[in-house]
């Protein structure tokens, strides 16, 4: 890959995570060289996703290779084991804690053995730093709470600010991020998807949440301009969870009736529960105060993106990054061949293209195609909705088995290649019975067609 002297690096830890991804995507499209530090470097390299360089590095076991960090302009810190998943006995708790004091201990010390220092470090915390509050309004100078979480938090921090006498540093407290491919609002929307969620416990404790997309814009806010201290990482409007459950059931078009008691998830999680159960209503003061804006202040608007794009209620999204060391024009003359959908079909789905209007897609193209979906013979029709020769296009399904299917295509270069993006938005018919299938099947299905995609176009651009 292209590593251009002039171009300012990026280390990442956690960069693999639900948010490192995100994160590395933006700080690509905005011109930083990026490199990841991971347990399972020959795992990502063979994945060839993004142009990105991956170091092998145990937080826990020791010091980062020097070769990672030498050069870099910053270093954002997002690395540690979930604190959600499963319940917390002593040994997981242990793991916890472990994860976020020596990973940040052992980071710093490799900070300090730089000849150069990177210009910032940009820590990871969390709003659990401030426990169980009720309706307290909570700001950065708050108080720390009581329980497991707030003492994981605050030792965390702990060990990041000692890297003050280093160089610029910065901590973001971050809140419920709302994603739909992980994260709380990942866990949830089965559950809702099939009419099954409701409040959880009394549904008066407070939900202080982001946008997954305002947090990646805020680490690089903090990157970008001289800002230092403890930040908290919340959009400026903290919700109820009833309020927050009525706006995800709008969202999705799914009735949310169905309340969580209190005890029954006490018992179900054990302390765990306590992520849950915890009432924070956490202010934004200070990240609007330095000039940040917030794309999605509110939570309705902030679920429907994420759950209604396009004004498709209640619609899957897939969202797949794949970059090819070659020109943006050859790739994008691959794909807009209607012939070549065969080559990157897998064969179990049967797929054959019947009739094209254009044999060289462009703007109202309709392509008519049969496939099996499990045995079950289909035949679909797409129109080409939007065309921009060279950088993207999007076909629509006119005909076929799902409700609505929406798949843009984006084409940009990056790195002396090209950055395939995909996003697809798909519902199903038959309400929640679809939402059955999708759950079970369906999105699965959609996975496996699209890896398999990735291994095919790698292997006719051979990279």
């Amino acid at each position: 890959m292209s590593m251009e002297s002039n171009k300012k690096i990026i280390v990442l830890t956690g960069g693999t995570g639900f948010v490192g991804t995100a994160l590395t995507v933006s700080l690509l499209k905005r011109g930083y060289l990026v490199r990841i530090l991971t347990r399972d470097k020959n795992r990502y390299e063979d994945k060839k996703s993004l142009p990105v360089e991956y170091f092998s590095w145990d937080p826990i076991s020791g010091l980062p290779p020097s070769e990672a960090l030498e050069g870099a302009f910053g270093v954002i810190h997002l690395a540690g084991e979930p604190v959600a998943g499963s319940r917390w006995t002593q040994n997981r708790k242990s793991s916890i804690l472990k994860s976020r004091t020596l990973g940040t201990q052992n980071l710093v010390l490799g900070l300090e053995k730089l000849k150069e220092k990177p210009s910032v470090l940009i820590g990871t915390s969390a709003i659990g730093y401030y426990g169980d509050r009720e309706n307290e309004e909570l700001s950065e100078s708050s108080e720390l709470g009581r329980g497991f979480l707030p003492e994981v938090c605050r030792q965390w921090e702990e060990e990041t600010l000692k890297a003050q006498l280093l160089l610029r540093v910065a901590v973001i407290r971050v809140g419920i991020v709302l994603g739909t491919e992980s994260g709380a609002l990942g866990q949830m929307l089965p559950i809702f998807r099939m009419g099954l969620g409701g409040p959880l416990g009394s549904g008066t404790q407070w939900m202080s949440w982001i946008h997954l997309q305002d947090l990646v814009d805020l680490y690089i806010f903090v990157l970008e301009n001289n800002t230092a201290g403890i930040i908290n990482g919340v959009a400026p409007n903290p919700v109820s969870n009833k309020i927050f459950t009525r706006a995800l059931s709008q969202s999705l078009g799914r009735p949310a009736f169905f309340p969580a008691p209190k005890t029954a998830i006490k018992i179900a999680f054990g302390e765990m529960a306590t992520i849950i159960l915890s009432s924070q209503k956490v202010s934004s003061t200070k990240a609007l105060d330095i000039g940040f804006k917030f794309n999605f202040p509110n939570i309705e608007n902030a679920l429907n993106d994420l759950l209604s794009p396009l004004g498709i209620k209640g619609a899957y999204t897939l969202k797949a990054y794949h970059w090819l060391k070659a020109p943006r024009e050859r790739v994008f003359d691959f794909f807009s061949e209607a012939a070549n959908l065969e080559t990157l079909t897998p064969d179990w789905l049967n797929f054959k293209i019947e009739k094209v209007s254009d044999p060289k897609i462009t703007k109202n193209t309709l392509i008519y195609y049969k496939l099996k979906v499990r045995g079950i013979p289909i035949r679909w029709k797409t129109l080409i909705e939007e065309f921009n020769s060279g950088n993207f296009f999007v076909d629509r399904m006119l005909k076929g088995p799902y409700k609505n299917w929406h798949h843009t295509h984006t084409f940009s270069e990056l790195e002396g290649g090209t950055l395939i993006y995909d996003q697809v938005y798909y519902t199903l018919p038959a309400g929640i019975i679809g939402n059955f299938v999708a759950l079970v099947w369906v999105t699965s299905d959609i996975l496996k067609i699209f890896n398999f995609r990735k291994t095919k176009i790698s292997e006719i651009f051979k990279t």
